[in-house]
């Protein structure tokens, strides 16, 4: 009789053991495949926001002429007042860049923040920039007084190339470069492309290697990351007059 209670508190034992071992690599799993879901969900908030402005960029409004023929408005002035609907600045080698949207105010449209811009620049312009602040992209909208704000956390780097188009004998043909390579030739710039890489709160020990958005492979370092890249043509610049 005791032998055969032995015999059960043994499997027993085994029974809850096996038991407990599922379910910490059910909760382990969970928890892999939460951080993941939100790194997933930051990255389609940030590339959500900044693709509404650059698809709006440079966009002027038509204004009709006393004889019935249309014309594009000449109030666009350019983000900032200097000219371009897309600008850039470069970061120092391995941190962030910085990237500005502009497009002519008709009235109805928002920053980036979902604001209407100053007074000053009803009618004319709406400008938003996207930079990397302490590990937060953040947008500065057409409101002064909103300053700037983060759009999402958890960001490890953030990278921008332009594409400027030139004609070829087999059509247009695009050069991608950083904001430095650009050399003043903004107004050439018809698409951009941005990486936005993330990085999960909590630690993951079985957390894979990944590459970055500068091209270089990045060591695992017992956290999740999300690399995204998405691609926008600024389709309304043929219209600036740049």
């Amino acid at each position: 009789m005791l032998l055969e209670l032995v015999v059960a508190l043994a499997v027993g034992m085994g029974v809850v053991l096996t038991a407990m071992g599922t379910l910490a690599f059910v909760q382990a799993s969970a928890a892999v495949h939460g951080d993941a879901l939100r790194l997933q969900q930051r990255a389609d908030t940030a590339l959500r926001t900044i693709g509404m402005q650059l698809r709006q960029a440079g966009a002027v409004d038509l204004v009709e002429n006393t004889d019935g023929s249309v014309r594009f408005s000449t109030a666009f002035d350019g983000y900032a007042t200097g000219g371009y609907a897309v600008q850039g600045e470069n970061g120092r080698p391995g941190a962030p860049d910085a990237l500005s949207a502009s497009y002519q105010d008709n009235g109805e449209a928002h920053d980036c923040l979902g604001n209407r811009p100053d007074a000053a620049a009803q009618g004319i312009r709406i400008d938003s920039r996207f930079s990397v602040v302490n590990g937060s992209l953040r947008c500065l909208g057409a409101q002064a007084a909103s300053g700037s704000q983060v759009i999402v956390d958890g960001v490890e780097d953030f990278q921008v190339l332009y594409g400027i188009r030139s004609a070829g004998s087999g059509g247009d043909q695009f050069r991608f470069v950083d904001a430095d390579g650009v050399a003043g030739r903004w107004a050439d710039v018809a698409v951009v492309q941005v990486c936005l890489q993330l990085r999960s709160e909590g630690p993951h020990p079985q957390a894979t290697s990944v590459r970055d958005c500068q091209g270089v492979d990045q060591a695992a370092d017992g956290r999740l990351h999300r690399v995204a890249y998405a691609t926008f043509s600024l389709r309304n610049l043929h219209s600036t007059g740049q």
